[in-house]
């Protein structure tokens, strides 16, 4: 049974892949035309139509068929014969044994911790309701939607099946390893954003090796991480029509990562500086129609922040509106997720809230608590690479300095303030440590002389790590079948706020004891789940939810 599934989920990978690109083709350039990277824009477009149309409806099982249908056929209306020769190249055989060594990463995999707690609860509103007004009332985990998860909605299977809940984040892991290994295997040796990919390619192998592990921060530091990449090609370039190419691509990647994870918007200080810095040859240039494309994703999901929580932006007084589902408590979140990201659990006894943030208070009862996690992902960052170029022959060079160097240190260290002062979590500055790393680093790369062959007997031995890894953990596992290992919560109705147009849930805790932690969240509770005391309201179709005070 196990083998059937998993040829399945094979076809899936590739089938998916295939209408996913053929949507991202429609942003893509010819000039720097590429499968993976034609994947990664199809997400971004289908963001956007998930997002518009569950202004309108509920997303639907046929709607999930009609852009499989959609993707498929635009995919092979712009391939003609000669493209379809090139899929039975030799090297795509190479790919497709990267992707079979990586699919027991989704077998038996076990869930992210906020999986039932905020991304299963969030993706089933998209199939019961269309946009709820006030949806952040209903927990305040709800308070800033991530892009990222709007894509789930379409990946239930039918009965809500959510095996595949986590495949896009999966799908995009997979493009970006084979993209990273495309690019470095060409004859582009020299080009030095190449080892920036080499540095990234070998963490990331090394170190998620767990679908749990991703969430919906991974996706959005690898867009990131694609942002800084296309920055340096910009300058390893003086073609326009290349470095047009490459602008497009960092501004479009940068957009999308702030609006998988806000903690990254320091990364939009590359397409800003790329801009003015080159005025004169990309002013017209950023309202070409792909870049509308990315200007009405934005719009789109700011007009949902603001139904979600009747605030543009994550919660601020200068972007917030008295409409009557506007819940001033929201304003607070920032100060609770700063003081729970520095650590202040470990403090509790010693400081108040104020006083732990004042003058740096937090920082060594953080640096206690995070320092072991630190040194961990520096050191996968820094010892594949290093032991890497120590294997390549030494070949003489010039000394090279990436242009723009400076800046880009300059960007780090802005970063770095951003992340130290907001969000300190390692998981959400790893583009900032792998840039810095690499900045370090590269002056060593540039003198030696790159070798297919090291190159491919490391990528396949973290493939084999990776691979080895998740055999361990599925032989470990009583049950093992392809998807997302369940957490079956039992939950009461809530007779005192639930009215003629919904019901209201929360967990039966008692009765999920044995579910640990765990059974305090809603998992796949029907919508809506909520501790909360709400009033829900209907008006010319749509549910209008409003906090009640305890």
């Amino acid at each position: 049974m196990i083998v059937l599934e998993l040829i399945l989920f094979f076809l899936s990978i590739v089938i998916i892949s295939v209408a996913i690109a053929g949507f991202g083709s429609l942003l893509s350039i010819k000039n720097v035309n590429n499968f993976f990277l034609d994947i990664c824009f199809g997400l971004i477009i289908i963001s956007i139509l998930i997002t518009t149309f569950h202004f309108f409806y509920e997303i639907k099982y046929f709607l999930k068929i009609l852009i499989l249908l959609i993707g498929l056929t635009i995919f092979f209306k712009k391939k003609n014969l000669v493209d379809y020769k090139l899929l039975i190249k030799k090297k795509n055989f190479f790919y497709f044994v990267i992707i079979g060594l990586l699919i027991p990463m989704f077998v038996s995999q076990k869930y992210h911790e906020d999986f039932g707690y905020y991304h299963l609860p969030y993706a089933l509103a998209f199939l019961e309701e269309k946009i709820v007004f006030g949806f952040a009332n209903i927990d305040k985990t709800f308070v800033y939607n991530s892009i990222w998860l709007n894509l789930y909605s379409i990946f239930f299977l039918e009965d809500k099946n959510y095996n595949y809940l986590t495949f896009p984040s999966f799908l995009l892991f997979l493009s970006f390893i084979i993209f990273s290994i495309d690019k470095i295997l060409k004859q582009e040796y020299s080009k030095i954003s190449n080892y920036y990919l080499t540095i990234v390619l070998f963490y990331f192998l090394l170190k998620f090796t767990r679908i749990s592990e991703f969430g919906v921060d991974f996706p959005a530091t690898i867009f990131a991480i694609l942002s800084i990449f296309y920055f340096i090609k910009f300058y390893e370039t003086n073609e326009i029509i290349e470095r047009k190419s490459f602008f497009y691509f960092n501004l479009a990647f940068s957009l999308f990562s702030i609006l998988i994870k806000l903690s990254l918007l320091p990364i939009i200080i590359l397409s800003i500086y790329l801009y003015f810095s080159n005025f004169k040859k990309l002013k017209f240039y950023i309202f070409n129609l792909r870049f509308l494309c990315i200007y009405f994703l934005g719009l789109v999901f700011f007009i949902q922040q603001f139904f979600y929580t009747g605030c543009l932006f994550f919660p601020t007084n200068l972007t917030c509106f008295s409409v009557s589902w506007f819940n001033p408590e929201h304003l607070k979140l920032s100060k609770e997720l700063e003081l729970i990201n520095k650590s202040y659990s470990i403090a509790r006894e010693i400081y108040s809230p104020e006083e732990y943030l004042e003058n740096f208070t937090w920082f060594l009862f953080w640096l206690k608590r995070n320092l072991i996690e630190i040194f961990e992902h520096l050191m996968t960052i820094i010892l594949p690479s290093l032991l890497f170029f120590t294997l390549l022959k030494k070949e003489k060079k010039k000394n090279y300095k990436i242009k723009k160097e400076n800046f880009i240190y300059l960007f780090c260290f802005i970063f770095l303030l951003f992340w130290l002062n907001f969000s300190p979590v390692f998981r959400f500055s790893i583009p900032f440590f792998v840039t810095i790393i690499f900045l370090i680093s590269y002056k060593f790369y540039i003198k030696k002389k790159f070798s297919r062959n090291i190159f491919i007997f490391f990528v396949s031995i973290f493939l084999i790590f990776n691979f080895s890894k998740n055999i361990k953990r599925i032989n470990d596992t009583e049950k093992v079948f392809v998807g997302i290992q369940k957490i079956e919560n039992q939950y009461l109705l809530n007779e005192v706020n639930s009215n003629e147009y919904v019901n209201i849930y929360y967990p039966d805790v008692k009765k999920n004891k044995k579910n640990g932690w765990q059974g305090r969240l809603c998992w796949d509770t029907p919508f809506i789940c909520s501790y909360n005391k709400l009033e829900v309201g209907k008006n010319n179709g749509y549910l209008i939810i409003n906090r009640l005070k305890n």
